[in-house]
């Protein structure tokens, strides 16, 4: 109580605070404000595979719907710049809720002290569990010159609270800035960027992580877009029990406008970890799917996909288990501030160890407002 106590109150303090700086922002040439706030409710019927509170699909919001090609530029560079985001979005895979002490959490679903990777006689403990995630975010963004270079920083604070599980109760903050190179009249676009995530579980355990990270788009038309990015991750493991790790990822990332109403994308991401204790090696890569087709009313439909294979590498037995995700989510747009949306998602795990097959099914609905 008393950490979303806190959390509330750092946000109300900072909402004054951004909706000052917001007014005086707009009047000084090259710089740009934006923030958001969100809240969500979401249930599980059993945590020990339930997705993470900050990686989500990525449907294509109703922003994304827009005239065609053949629309006549007006020049005007501060009408509702949709493009311009909280920096975050290129940090891929640096989870901002969930990190490998909650992975912790799955490797010994029992509780019987011993890795579940390497007891495959482990019997697994089904806890359903709702979860209430609070979210605040700062974007910032300042244009040099031209208008080619812009310089985006970014931060973030999140705080999960479980029902009776206050050992599953997570509070952090991320930080980010990096530079995006656009020039105008092209088609290519670079945005290198430097984050650092925390998070902390249970008052007691730490984890830091440094992100760099290389992210590269290409416009193919007003329809196509295509993306890659590189996060190289140095992760910080405070507990003496816990591994540090290295973490290697690549996204490659495809949007296709197909009509004014319908939009696809899709996501393609190996990762690789090496971790200072060798048996929690891990090789994994996954893929995603959306479509996203807008209705009438201010409204949104989303349909996804998801698919990560992980194989623990240097396991006696090896253990591999595949994940598959199907989800549907319903948002609706109360003018440019508020979004509120509604949605389920149900996965399953599919082990090579027996014992570790899982399924969950999650129901959510929340809130974002954007200022």
């Amino acid at each position: 109580m008393r950490r979303n106590l806190l959390f509330l109150a750092v946000a109300v303090a900072a909402l004054g605070t951004a909706t000052d700086s917001l007014a005086a922002g707009k009047s000084k040439s090259g710089h740009k404000f934006k923030g958001n706030v969100e809240l969500q409710y979401r249930t599980n019927n059993n945590i020990s595979v339930a997705p993470s509170s900050g990686n989500g699909f990525d449907f294509a919001d109703l922003s994304e719907f827009g005239a065609d090609e053949d629309e006549a530029d007006t020049g005007d560079e501060d009408e509702d710049d949709d493009d311009f985001d909280d920096a975050f979005d290129d940090v891929v895979d640096a989870d901002l809720d969930e990190d490998e002490i909650e992975e912790g959490d799955a490797i010994d679903e029992d509780g019987d002290g011993i890795d579940d990777i390497i007891d495959p006689n482990a019997d697994s403990v089904v806890d359903s569990q709702t979860r209430v995630t609070a979210k605040l975010g700062f974007g910032h963004k300042y244009g040099f010159g031209n208008g080619s270079t812009s310089w985006n920083n970014g931060f973030k604070l999140a705080s999960d609270t479980h029902s009776g599980r206050s050992d599953l109760n997570k509070l952090n903050w991320a930080v980010t800035s990096g530079f995006e190179f656009a020039p105008k009249k092209s088609k290519h676009s670079f945005k290198p960027s430097l984050s650092y995530v925390t998070l902390q579980k249970d008052d007691s355990k730490f984890v830091s992580t440094f992100v760099v990270s290389l992210a590269y788009e290409y416009e193919v038309s007003k329809r196509v877009g295509l993306g890659a990015t590189y996060n190289y991750q140095d992760k910080n493991i405070t507990n003496p029990d816990s591994p540090d790790s290295r973490i290697d990822t690549l996204a490659l990332s495809a949007n296709f406008k197909a009509s004014d109403n319908d939009i696809f994308k899709l996501k393609y991401a190996p990762k690789v970890e090496d971790s200072t204790v060798v048996t929690r090696d891990t090789d994994a890569w996954g893929w995603e799917a959306t479509y996203t087709r807008k209705l009438p009313w201010e409204m949104a439909l989303g349909l996804g996909f998801k698919f990560d294979s992980v194989d623990h590498k240097n396991l006696t037995p090896n253990r591999q288990d595949d994940n598959t995700t199907y989800a549907i989510n319903l948002a609706k747009d109360f003018g440019k501030q508020l979004t509120i949306e509604a949605g389920y998602e149900t996965r399953d795990r599919n082990s090579n160890i027996p014992s570790k097959d899982a399924s969950n099914d999650s129901i959510y609905i929340g809130g974002t407002w954007k200022f």
